[in-house]
């Protein structure tokens, strides 16, 4: 009876420990995970793992409903009770109520009016349904039970164009009862109905953004046009809009899709009037920065936010269509999680094989995607972190910093990869009084905006506290400069004795009396010169890395000194050696020893400003940055300057043919990298070329 007992009990732990390994592996299986992206650490952002928000909990099918299989999910909707209204592609409407069972099946409108191939479908405040029957140029207008109400065609117009093909794909109703419709390849915008339905003109078009090189390329195409330029001056047409919603505030949200290579501004919150975007992403990628594309036998596949939804609290969840990721925004277009995709896969939970829309329920605590290749929506659920943190930041949004504050810190603890935790509660401390914390945790999650406020409340207040002992310094400290001027002027006191670092200082001060000394009297010290450019690179590091965090933005893991060291060191050697050969053949009296020399003494304005500002930005606010940029632009001048003197000095040129061989230096100077790049990568071939030989031989 024991060993029978026993022989059970070991049965279920192998069975357990089985599952429990095959759990694992589907897991570890799963072809995505949830994550975000960190803004402000460096030049891009950063991708991190993050606590996911949503997860995926099952699928809906027509299995799952019992019903005849789908041809084409097209589209999927709720109306205002969470009934889900889903779109096939044979004039077929299924609707489910909130619990996803089946209510009832539409077929034709009226029991006439079918819409094969319709893009959308839209239930209204009232609840009416609305069919974007795209093929039929129209939109069919019904009750919850398919009775035919209304049908919407292209109104006559004089501000429609002649030439415009009314293909309606989505529209949006707003609580005035104004009606936004979207057509497909329309340029003009939403076309825009009042209450009574009339036809207002067009809402809220993108524009083109011009530049200086686009105007001009303009300009040269309607001076010398051919077919192919105006194949081209077609093509820069402002971006459509794909998509739109409407938050309960009455504001319109659209999705633009491919915007430009660059990905920026897809999604945009247009307000009354004239449809300006004022949510202030003109400037944001809403997808992916880097993981952009995707190669599937030879087709190149790009990301665009081609489905849109906004809940009551802001929060926008875009659906982009090469991978089936979902995107989602708070309402300050930080980015909170990605989830969801596949690749194309499709094989498993959570995975798309061509994703075809999106829908959000009970203000997005869930999210469901539909995929119009397996005709399955899945249904995300959001989870406790998820639900946690839309609440503190809607908290925070309304200034109730102290009421999120054990909330932001439960959720670092929880993840501490989500970013938006630490600026929210470094506005907490900030309430509290506690800027040295409100410092560090601004700092940690790279918020410079939070952490300029904490700055300026804990500059304000050491001043405040210590103005008589900083008074008294600066006071000591302008007298005994004075002091030591007048004394060491009539005595004639002489600090730098050594007469090679006395004349490179001289430079600042006197720049043609002392490169005329370096021309004539051959002085001039080449270890002065080293000195000088290593300095340079010194501290430009040290303005890298102990610069003031508000103006300072690199990221440790990519900071790479060696890199810095061309850019600075390399840069001048460089512009040195193409100046020596340029000059030498054209008749530079200058040695090479000379052109060092003068480079090299050149750059103590550079040296000075970098010094100062490696001061001042630890310091100053970045409402302050115009001493920065000022003093930035002196240096530079003055190094040009003192450029200028030196080689006109030590070559004997004129003004013009100076200019002239600065040039062609600069010209050098490219091609020497392009030769150098070109050595490198030839080298690098060959040593593959010989590694792949070697490997034959080895295998013979």
């Amino acid at each position: 009876m024991v060993k029978c007992l026993s022989k059970k009990i070991l049965i279920v732990a192998l069975s357990l420990l089985l599952a429990a390994i095959f759990s694992v592996s589907a897991f570890a299986e799963v072809p995505y995970e949830s994550y975000t992206y960190w803004s402000d650490v460096g030049d891009e952002n950063k991708a991190v793992y993050n606590r996911p928000m949503y997860s995926a909990e099952y699928n809906i099918d027509a299995s799952f409903l019992g019903i005849a299989d789908f041809s084409k999910i097209r589209d999927i909707s709720f109306d205002s009770e969470d009934n889900l209204y889903i779109l096939d592609s044979t004039s077929r409407i299924v609707v489910l109520d909130k619990g996803y069972n089946l209510v009832r099946e539409l077929g034709a409108i009226g029991g006439s009016e079918t819409y094969n191939d319709a893009a959308g479908v839209y239930i209204g405040p009232d609840n009416t349904l609305y069919v974007c029957d795209t093929e039929g140029h129209r939109i069919l207008h019904a009750t919850a039970d398919g009775s035919l109400i209304n049908i919407i065609t292209l109104p006559e117009s004089n501000l429609i164009p002649d030439d415009f093909d009314f293909r309606p794909t989505n529209m949006a109703i707003d609580e005035y009862g104004y009606t936004y419709i979207l057509s497909d390849g329309s340029y003009y915008g939403a076309l825009l109905y009042d209450a009574d339905m009339e036809f207002l003109g067009f809402y809220g078009a993108n524009t083109v953004t011009a530049t200086i090189g686009s105007v001009f390329s303009n300009i040269i195409n309607r001076i010398f046009p051919n077919n192919a330029k105006k194949e081209n001056s077609a093509k820069r047409l402002p971006f459509c809009f794909v998509d739109l919603a409407i938050d309960d505030k009455g504001f319109i949200y659209t999705s633009t899709g491919y915007t430009d290579k660059e990905r920026k501004g897809q999604v945009r919150k247009l307000g009354p009037g004239l449809g300006n975007n004022i949510l202030g992403s003109d400037d944001i990628s809403f997808v992916d920065t880097k993981i952009n594309t995707s190669y599937n036998s030879g087709a190149v596949s790009k990301q665009d936010i081609f489905d849109i939804e906004v809940d009551n609290n802001g929060f926008v969840y875009g659906l982009e269509s090469a991978f089936g990721k979902v995107f989602v925004y708070d309402p300050a277009c930080r980015i909170l999680s990605v989830f969801g995709g596949g690749m194309g896969f499709g094989t498993q939970l959570g995975n798309f094989v061509t994703v075809s829309a999106l829908a959000i329920k009970g203000g997005g605590s869930e999210v469901l995607v539909a995929d119009g290749s397996t005709n399955k929506i899945t249904v995300f659920k959001i989870t406790e972190f998820g639900s946690k943190v839309k609440e503190l930041i809607a908290l925070t949004i309304k200034g109730d910093y102290e009421g999120a504050k054990p909330g932001w810190e439960e959720v670092l603890s929880l993840d501490n990869n989500f970013q938006p935790a630490y600026g929210a509660l470094a506005r907490a401390y900030i309430n509290d009084g506690d800027y040295e914390t409100a410092l560090n945790l601004a700092r940690k999650g790279y918020d410079r905006q939070t952490y300029a406020i904490a700055f300026e409340y804990m500059r304000g207040e050491i001043i405040n506290d210590n103005f008589v002992l900083i008074f008294i310094i600066l006071l000591v400290a302008i007298t005994l400069l004075i002091v030591f001027l007048v004394i060491s002027s009539k005595k004639k006191i002489k600090l730098i004795k050594n007469k090679q670092l006395s004349l490179m200082f001289s430079v600042m001060l006197h720049p043609a009396d002392a490169f005329t000394e370096i021309k004539e009297k051959r002085q001039g010290s080449l270890w002065l010169c080293v000195a000088s450019v290593l300095i340079f690179y010194v501290v430009t590091i040290l303005q890298t890395l102990k610069g003031g965090f508000l103006f300072t933005i690199y990221d440790v893991a990519d900071f790479n000194s060696i890199w810095l060291f061309i850019k600075t060191v390399g840069l001048v050697v460089l512009w040195v050696v193409a100046n020596w050969m340029v000059c030498t053949l054209l008749g530079g009296r200058g040695r090479f020893k000379e052109i060092a020399i003068v480079t090299c003494y050149s750059l103590q304005p550079l040296i000075i400003e970098r010094i100062i500002r490696l001061f001042l930005t630890n310091v100053l606010l970045p409402s302050e940055a115009s001493f920065l940029t000022i003093a930035e632009a002196v240096a530079m001048l003055y190094f040009l300057l003192l450029m200028i003197i030196g080689l006109l000095k030590i070559h004997d040129f004129s003004m013009p043919r100076l200019i002239g061989t600065s040039v062609l230096s600069l010209a050098g100077v490219a091609a020497i990298v392009f030769l150098a790049i070109t050595i490198v990568i030839l080298v690098q071939q060959f040593g593959g070329f010989i590694v792949t030989v070697v490997g034959e031989i080895l295998t013979l």
